[in-house]
Formats: C-alpha cells, structure tokens, sequence
C-alpha cells in the first residue's frame, strides 16, 4: 500500500510544480511586455492612503515570508486533499494566476518602488528577474491570500487557521510597508483569491466536504 502513496504525493508535487512554473512563465511574459510600453501608457495607481503608509525597510522578513509560506503551508494542504479537491485546486491556482497575468497585461502600471530600498530589497531589484512591471494585482498577495484560505478550508485547528490567516495578512503588510506595491494593488490581489477560492469551494460529488481533522 506505501507505494501507491508515494506515488500519487509525487504525481501531486509535479502538477503544483507546473503551477509555479507556469506562474515564473507568466510573470516574466508580463514584465518583459509592460517594460518596452511607453511610459505615458503606465498607470499610476497611487492613493492617499498609499501616501499615509510609511516606508518601513526592515519590513522586508514580511514580504519575503510568501516564499516559504506558500510551498510549505499549500503543500500541506494541497497533499491531504482528496483528489477531486486537488484537481480543483490546481485549476484555481493556474486559473487565479492567469487572470492576474491578464489583467497586468490590460492594465500596466509602475510599482512604488522605494528610492532608498533596504539592502536586501535592493538586492531583490538588482536580480533582474524582477521588474516593477506587474503590479494590479499583486500575486504576491494573492497567493498568499489563496493559500491561507485553502489551509483553512481543511483543517479544524483553530491555532493552525489563526496562525496562516496571521501569516497572510503580515505578507499583505509588508507588501505595502516596504513599497513593492500599491493599496489597489493589494486589494485586488485579495479579491482574486477570494474569486479562486469561491470556485474552488463549489462542492462535487468526489469532494462532499473539504475540511479534514
């Protein structure tokens, strides 16, 4: 019986490593795109409220934090799902990725990138692979948003839900505190998870209840 486990665990970790190659895919289509636009066709999506938000350059753990975030609190989740459950889930990543890449695309608009970024934020920029070019929404949130709520849709520990929801929202603050991108930005990163989610939570007849012990 153990080897039809691994089996089908490894089966499930190559489709979510599709999804997050094909979220690297995207991303970089995107950018390139959006960086040979003219400026004039670049929005500006700032707010006042962007303005009362103060740039906080050692936030930067916070937003870092999606990185282990995601693969380590959505595996778990995505690995104990039955399977109806994890093929859903797998549209709703790809889908919710492709939307925002779409709309990146319809709507190019500039990051508020700092003009003194932390060290480490500056060593983030200098990678090349990022480029302050896809911005509404922020998938950044998004995942982050998408992946509490999947964690918290199949497990009944409430320190567990509290401590990914905590998690979600501290990701959420540091994209803003440390000027990686706008409030709109952040918001519409928010409801395209909650989008990705609702359908995801459709019940089917394979998947009559999705929490688990």
């Amino acid at each position: 019986m153990r080897l039809p486990a691994r089996r089908s665990a490894a089966h499930r970790l190559v489709a979510v490593a599709g999804v997050a190659l094909l979220h690297l895919l995207a991303y970089l289509a995107v950018t390139r795109v959006n960086a040979v636009r003219p400026a004039r066709d670049l929005w500006n999506l700032s707010t006042a409220l962007d303005a009362a938000i103060p740039h906080l350059p050692h936030s930067w753990p916070l937003y870092w934090l999606v990185y282990p975030f995601v693969p380590i609190v959505g595996g778990i989740a995505l690995l104990r799902m039955p399977d109806g459950a994890f093929r859903r889930a797998v549209v709703a990543y790809a889908a919710m990725l492709l939307a925002g890449a779409a709309i990146q695309l319809l709507i190019p608009a500039h990051a508020p990138w700092p003009a003194s970024p932390a060290p480490m934020q500056r060593l983030y920029h200098a990678s090349g692979l990022v480029l302050p070019y896809a911005n509404l929404p922020s998938m950044h949130v998004a995942f982050a948003t998408l992946t509490a709520l999947v964690f918290c849709s199949v497990t009944r520990a409430p320190a567990a839900r509290a401590a990914a929801g905590a998690a979600a929202l501290a990701i959420t603050i540091g994209t803003l505190t440390l000027k990686e991108h706008f409030v709109l930005d952040a918001v519409a990163g928010v409801l395209l998870a909650l989008v990705a989610w609702s359908w995801w939570r459709q019940p089917t007849r394979d998947t009559p209840s999705l929490e688990r012990a």
